[in-house]
C-alpha cells in the first residue's frame, strides 16, 4: 500500500490511530501508544506488523515507524532505534472480530463480546472449512467437529480458543462453532462436551483481516508509504525438519 512521499509526525499517526479505534478501548494491563520515540519524530514510511521481530528491527530505518500488533517484549524494544506504537486490544475491540467474520462471508453480524463476532452461515462443517482456507490461507488448520451442519459462527482474532471463553459464549448464545487460533487440549475437551465446533486456523492468519484492514485505512489517511508484512509464526517446524533429516540418514543419501 502506497501514497505520496511525504513524512508525518508520529504525533500525527497517533492521532490517526485513535480515530480508528481509541487507545481506551483496551483491555486493563494491555499497553498500547508509542512504546519507543517521540511523538514529534518524522517518519517516511510506516510498516504494520503483527509482531516486531528482531530481523524486522535490524531492518527499520530511524525514520520508519513500526505499527505492532502485539507488544513488543523488553529485550528487543531496547534494541529499537526507530518509533514503535502497539495498536492491540484496542483494536480488537474495535474492528478485528468484524473483519474476520467478513473475510469469512458471515451474514447478519453482531457483537456478542466485545473482542468477538457473531453472523450466520448455513453450509456444513465442510463448507466452512473450505471458506476459511480459501478466505485466510493459514498453514494448518485443527479441527474439533461436534456437528456437520453450521448456522451461526463466533470469530476471534488471534487468541479465541486458548481458553474455553468463548467456547461457552458460543453455547450461551446457541452459536454452532467457533473461528480462532490457539486451540488448547482443555478448550477441544469442553468443546467437545458443549456440543461446540472449533476451528484453528492460527493465531496470526486470524489476525490477517484486521490487519489489512488497519494498512489500508492507514494508507488512505496518511501522505506516506504503508507497508503490511506478512504474519510469521514464531515457531518453526523443527519437529518435521529432524525427521526429513532422519528419513535421509536411514536411506543413506
Amino acid at each position: 500500500m502506497r501514497s505520496s512521499s511525504k513524512s508525518v509526525s508520529v504525533e500525527d499517526v497517533l492521532e490517526t490511530l485513535e480515530r480508528l479505534a481509541p487507545f481506551d478501548l483496551a483491555v486493563e494491563g494491555d499497553e498500547v501508544g508509542l512504546v519507543a520515540g517521540d511523538p514529534s519524530d518524522s517518519v517516511d514510511r510506516v510498516v504494520v506488523c503483527l509482531d516486531l521481530t528482531p530481523q524486522l528491527v535490524r531492518r527499520l530505518s530511524p525514520e520508519t515507524l513500526a505499527i505492532s500488533h502485539h507488544p513488543v517484549p523488553e529485550p528487543l524494544l531496547e534494541r529499537v532505534r526507530s518509533p514503535v506504537i502497539v495498536f492491540h486490544s484496542n483494536w480488537d475491540v474495535a474492528r478485528a472480530a468484524e473483519a474476520l467474520a467478513e473475510w469469512l462471508g458471515l451474514e447478519d453480524v453482531r457483537k456478542p463480546d466485545p473482542l468477538a463476532a457473531e453472523g450466520r452461515f448455513d453450509g456444513t462443517l465442510e463448507d466452512l472449512l473450505s471458506k476459511v482456507e480459501g478466505a485466510l490461507n493459514p498453514p494448518e488448520i485443527r479441527v474439533v467437529a461436534t456437528k456437520n451442519h453450521i448456522h451461526r459462527v463466533i470469530v476471534v482474532s488471534g487468541f479465541g480458543l486458548s481458553t474455553d471463553r468463548f467456547v461457552r459464549l458460543a453455547a450461551e448464545e446457541g452459536a454452532d462453532a467457533v473461528v480462532s487460533g490457539d486451540l488448547t487440549h482443555r478448550t477441544a475437551v469442553v468443546a467437545r462436551v458443549l456440543g461446540v465446533t472449533c476451528v484453528d486456523a492460527t493465531h496470526a492468519y486470524t489476525e490477517l483481516p484486521g490487519l489489512e484492514e488497519l494498512a489500508g485505512e492507514l494508507s488512505k489517511h496518511l501522505q506516506v508509504r504503508v507497508e503490511l508484512r506478512p504474519p510469521e509464526h514464531p515457531v518453526g517446524d523443527h519437529h518435521r525438519a529432524f525427521q526429513r533429516r532422519a528419513a535421509r540418514g536411514q536411506d543413506g543419501s
